[in-house]
């Protein structure tokens, strides 16, 4: 039988797929590292485990042999210190998420039917209504790192017929996301510090949800094809308010001003651009463009993936509740 690898199988997104793989009746290879996040849980599926990075060619040897598909998980999302020169985190990301990709693509190379490469929508940038005719607009070092991987991709595949498929989840929540318990941590004040009144639109996508899109884009898209992978859209103050009632917790309408913000951050970059440095509280990104992110509405259409046939099968209202459910069954609340 031949096998299906799944990259970053350990992390929040990667165990979703890999227990949905398994569960197909795939023979799946989860290729982890040993300090991966849900390890453990993995283990518990009775897929095959490799260990290696997509920098030790041996791994990405031992990886691929027998595979007929991949799906590429393995990522650098946040920042992994606090301080970085001005285009060091740009440098960490690429290497990552680009050079990493194409290292791993080279691997697959002659081998694979299928290389199911998972983007972002921070690849594409934010704005009001996007779908996957605009423009690449990234606005983060991790955007522009993601849409350089899908970039190096979807290129291979108009020059050479490379087998790849692209999905742009947008920001995914679910069950196993251990960064969401600091979300949980606000509310046990009553509050979500929101920037601005929190009625401006996100893109969210319930981890469920986009496992089943991307069983149907590997199925059914056509090669060389991005798809935005997000829901209707929602607002932050809907989003997390349900999210707290679910938890058992009610969030107030503590909100921070706009206005507020504006001179502490611009104080910020400005001793950033005079040190030439970059500062990252908390290992987040936090900048002038921040406010004007967080604060703004933020659309991917999901046309293009829905003429494919995919629709959410779990409801907003049953994603948040099966979300805090697991948040309190596990302590994290």
């Amino acid at each position: 039988m031949a096998i299906t690898l799944v990259t970053g199988a350990a992390g929040f997104i990667g165990s979703h797929l890999t227990e949905a793989l398994a569960k197909s009746g795939r023979k799946v290879r989860a290729f982890v590292q040993a300090d991966s996040r849900h390890l453990d849980y993995v283990k518990t599926l009775g897929v095959e485990i490799v260990y290696g990075d997509l920098f030790d060619k041996a791994s990405l040897e031992r990886a691929m042999e027998g595979v007929d598909e991949v799906y590429h998980l393995a990522a650098a999302v946040r920042p992994a210190g606090w301080f970085y020169s001005r285009n060091g985190l740009l440098a960490e990301m690429n290497r990552v998420n680009y050079e990493g990709t194409r290292n791993l693509a080279e691997a697959a190379r002659g081998k694979v039917k299928l290389f199911l490469y998972f983007s972002s929508i921070a690849a594409a940038g934010v704005r009001p209504m996007m779908d996957e005719t605009c423009d690449a607009k990234p606005e983060t070092e991790y955007g522009w790192s993601k849409y350089n991987g899908e970039k190096y991709l979807l290129d291979l595949q108009k020059s050479e017929g490379y087998p790849v498929k692209v999905v742009r989840p947008g920001s995914v929540f679910g069950a196993r996301h251990i960064s969401m318990a600091l979300i949980f941590k606000f509310f046990r004040f009553s509050f979500f510090p929101f920037f601005g009144p929190g009625n401006n639109t996100v893109p969210f996508t319930y981890v469920e949800n986009l496992i089943d899109a991307v069983q149907l884009v590997a199925e059914k898209a056509p090669f060389g094809e991005a798809y935005f992978v997000t829901e209707d859209p929602v607002s932050m103050r809907a989003f997390f308010g349900g999210l707290a009632a679910a938890a058992g917790r009610r969030v107030s309408a503590f909100y921070v001003p706009v206005w507020l913000l504006y001179p502490w951050f611009a104080l910020k970059e400005a001793l950033e651009l005079l040190f030439y440095m970059r500062f990252f509280p908390l290992r987040m990104d936090l900048r002038l463009d921040s406010i004007r992110v967080a604060s703004g509405d933020w659309v991917c259409s999901s046309a293009k993936l829905r003429a494919l046939g995919w629709k959410p099968r779990v409801s907003l209202e049953e994603a948040l509740a099966r979300t805090g459910r697991w948040y309190v069954e596990n302590g994290l609340t």
